[in-house]
């Protein structure tokens, strides 16, 4: 499995862009957002040199997961950013290390990029978040009117320890 930018394999936007929308499209429609404008976040994310950014998990050909870097979430603290988001996982590998290695590789990228603390909104995946060292700050903050969220913190470390097989074209493998 490789870890890599979503400038890279861009043609994988469409099915991210339906796979997140139908995760959350509540969120998003509370928000304004439709299909076609989260497809075009997408695309200014699918770059590798400044926040947002997007990466992809891949194995084969086959997109795994994907996870971003936004700067605001309109929904729920404005003033903080940057901001961990659209981490999604298809089904078949949760659970198998997938996640973590994005998660991983979209904090090495930002304390590269000079950030000290990113933040996350989280439903569900608490345990999952504090296992990779992220911190409760807020539970059961509205977020659109549409449901509650746990806000956390992670103050990030130097990108060598983050990811240490790093190297120019792979994020993380």
């Amino acid at each position: 499995m490789i870890v890599d930018y979503l400038a890279h394999h861009r043609h994988f936007i469409p099915e991210i862009t339906d796979l997140i929308f139908g995760q959350w499209s509540d969120l998003f429609l509370a928000d304004g957002i439709g299909k076609d404008q989260l497809r075009a976040t997408l695309e200014v994310r699918a770059n590798t040199e400044r926040l947002p950014i997007s990466f992809v998990a891949l194995r084969d050909g086959e997109l795994l997961g994907t996870g971003s870097i936004k700067l605001e979430e309109p929904g729920t603290k404005p003033g903080l950013s940057p901001w961990l988001a659209g981490m999604y996982i298809k089904e078949a590998y949760r659970g198998t290390g997938v996640g973590e290695q994005i998660v991983r590789a979209l904090e090495a990228k930002a304390h590269a990029l000079g950030v000290e603390t990113m933040y996350l909104s989280v439903g569900s995946a608490v345990g999952f978040y504090t296992r990779l060292g992220w911190r409760v700050m807020e539970e059961r903050v509205d977020s659109f009117g549409v449901k509650e969220v746990t806000l956390m913190s992670k103050r990030l470390r130097p990108a060598a320890q983050a990811c240490p097989e790093q190297d120019d074209d792979m994020v993380c493998e």
